[in-house]
């Protein structure tokens, strides 16, 4: 028993015509709320970033925790003070790595992790400078350190805004596949040929 080709040319119309829209459909841009930033801005604000840890490397080095030590003060704030600058340095490291890539959303994300970090673990020692050596440099330090908030803010909207687009494109695609199941949903199932009788036989 054969069964007709224009049976099953209908339900493949459908799959292949949900298949080019999922794959080829135009994706309608969501209306903005703001200007996103563009990669070429993505990257300046990564090198202001950067170069306000390259400021920071010399004052680090106006830090003698061991002095500190000297005259009675816990030996952990000489591990601190390397653990941060160690921070400080790979700060440098992530916002290169964002200015060759902008539109890495995971390269933005754990340069602003580690930013984050580093300025809680940054004000923490900086009490102790205040304390134990130079309260001048610990305020000068802070200064530098917080000169870059609205870049690093900037950052965070970048991110939310990656994540944003990519959330709309997925429900997107998904619309359409809820689309495509319920076209193909909508079809009558498929019956066979009728089968012709010649002299008491089927063919």
């Amino acid at each position: 028993m054969r069964r007709h080709p224009a049976l099953f040319a209908f339900p493949l119309a459908v799959v292949t015509a949900c298949w080019f829209a999922l794959s080829a459909r135009p994706q309608a841009p969501a209306p903005p709320t703001r200007t996103p930033l563009d990669p070429t801005e993505v990257a300046a604000i990564a090198g202001k970033i950067s170069q306000r840890s390259e400021n920071l490397k010399p004052m680090f080095e106006e830090v003698h925790p061991e002095e500190w030590v000297a005259n009675g003060a816990p030996e952990a704030y000489i591990s601190q003070w390397k653990s941060i600058g160690e921070q400080n340095g790979a700060i440098e490291t992530d916002m290169a790595a964002i200015t060759q890539h902008p539109d890495g959303m995971q390269d933005v994300m754990r340069a602003l992790f580690r930013v984050h970090r580093f300025d809680s673990d940054l004000y923490a020692l900086l009490e102790s400078i205040r304390r134990y050596q130079n309260p001048a440099l610990a305020d000068l330090m802070e200064s530098v350190a917080s000169g870059d908030q609205s870049g690093v803010a900037q950052l965070q909207q970048y991110v939310l805004d990656l994540a944003d687009e990519k959330e709309r494109q997925l429900d997107i695609e998904n619309e359409e596949a809820q689309r495509c199941r319920a076209s193909l949903a909508s079809q009558p199932p498929a019956r066979p040929a009728v089968q012709k009788k010649t002299n008491g036989t089927s063919k």
